[in-house]
């Protein structure tokens, strides 16, 4: 009898809603790094700096604004420490209309709306639901407080209003046909804003089979990107490429830049070219393994899987990747914890139990983001593992659910 209630129980626990497992791991993130550092570390409760605040707010919205008033002036854009691509400074001149404080209070409105638009509309719409789950709810709150958003906001950075406009070009592409044309324009804006929106390349993809029309597309698509590159004339080109590689050169680690480079230099202390490009093969390897997955069981639509493979390896790869673009993971993460092959189980027992622990360990690694560096115990701090933990984990989840021939096909019909 004793036996019988304990299989009971077994299967009752192993038959839980996912919602289940993410809670679980970020209450894991919510004790260790927030409640044991805040109020058990020492005899007094704990108030950290938790964003490295730099006066006056708003430092890398002040950078754009002098850019883009440098090149209405007929003067060198690039004559600071500008990074950005030319076309930048053409579509940030209009702002100039306004003071620099009306500027900024417009660019942090922006980012909540387009936070909000990115994590729980676009997901709704994608999923085909017609109701917000408690899932994205929960990473849309705990987003909207995270550390990395509040990083966003300080700097006046639009990484998050960058990312909305790729997705939403996205999402046209994929399920609004008549809009195509619309859809090209709005990623190329949002790869002249911040060049890393490029990866999401492999998103524009329809038929994994028809790998020449594929081909064809990247490729005007990259073409067009890379001509832009010469809006404001070779000059400024030439200005723009050389300030990128002074800016690959300088080497500006910190705790808080999760690249590969910055992690290995910084926090572990080896300076290894060789390990660098194994890390990233390593990024490009598993983007790779859920391509090759999508492209032999035909799937359609967008791929979670492939999205937030895609939206990690943006913050990985490049060298300066500081803190605040931790806020891109949200819209990606509720896109792939929501998506209907989660409520497919795995083939065997073992597997869903694999299924379960590898969701718990996605779960606690992804809401350890969500808290600063200060927080954190030593290796920790820098979110470089966490992110990488995910990588391995979007990769590896796919092998080992149960495909059942409804799923596959529900996985090769497009919505239109």
């Amino acid at each position: 009898m004793n036996r019988t209630r304990i299989q009971l129980l077994f299967e009752y626990i192993l038959n839980a809603p996912i919602l289940i497992w993410v809670l679980l791991g970020f209450s894991i993130s919510y004790l260790y790094f927030f409640i044991y550092p805040v109020f058990f570390s020492s005899q007094v409760m704990q108030f950290f700096h938790y964003v490295p605040t730099i006066k006056p707010i708003g430092v890398d919205l002040q950078w754009i604004f002098d850019y883009s008033r440098k090149w209405i002036t007929n003067q060198n854009p690039y004559a600071g420490e500008n990074i950005y691509p030319p076309l930048e400074c053409v579509l940030f001149s209009p702002m100039l209309i306004f003071n620099f404080s009306t500027a900024y209070q417009i660019i942090t409105f922006v980012t909540l709306f387009c936070y909000t638009l990115t994590t729980l509309i676009l997901p709704l719409s994608i999923n085909k639901r017609k109701h917000i789950s408690a899932l994205s709810m929960l990473i849309f709150l705990t987003g909207l407080f995270s550390y990395g958003l509040h990083f966003e906001i300080e700097r006046g950075q639009f990484n998050v209003i960058t990312i909305f406009i790729c997705f939403l070009a996205i999402w046209l592409y994929h399920y609004h046909k008549r809009y195509r044309y619309l859809a090209y324009f709005l990623f190329i804006i949002s790869v002249q804003l911040k060049i890393y929106p490029f990866i999401f390349i492999v998103m524009f993809v329809t038929d994994w089979q028809d790998w020449r029309n594929n081909i064809k597309k990247c490729f005007i698509l990259s073409i067009t990107n890379f001509l832009l590159l010469f809006v404001l004339g070779p000059r400024n080109f030439l200005n723009f490429v050389k300030a990128v590689i002074q800016a690959q050169l300088q080497h500006y680690f910190w705790i808080g830049n999760h690249s590969i480079s910055s992690f290995l230099s910084y926090i572990l202390k080896i300076n290894s070219r060789l390990l660098q490009l194994a890390f990233m093969a390593l990024v490009a390897l598993c983007i790779f393994l859920i391509m090759l997955r999508a492209y032999r069981q035909k799937q359609k639509g967008i791929n979670p899987y492939l999205l937030l493979a895609c939206t990690i390896g943006t913050l990985l790869i490049p060298s300066i990747s500081h803190d605040y673009k931790l806020s891109l993971l949200a819209s990606p993460v509720v896109f792939f914890l929501s998506n209907e092959r989660f409520s497919k189980r795995a083939n065997n027992p073992r597997l869903h139990i694999m299924f379960i622990v590898l969701i718990l360990i996605f779960s606690f690694a992804y809401s350890s983001t969500l808290f600063s560096y200060t927080n954190k115990p030593f290796i920790l701090f820098n979110n470089f593992p966490a992110l990488v933990t995910m990588l391995l984990i979007v990769t590896l989840l796919p092998f080992i659910l149960k495909q059942t021939p409804d799923m596959l096909e529900s996985e090769k019909t497009e919505t239109t």
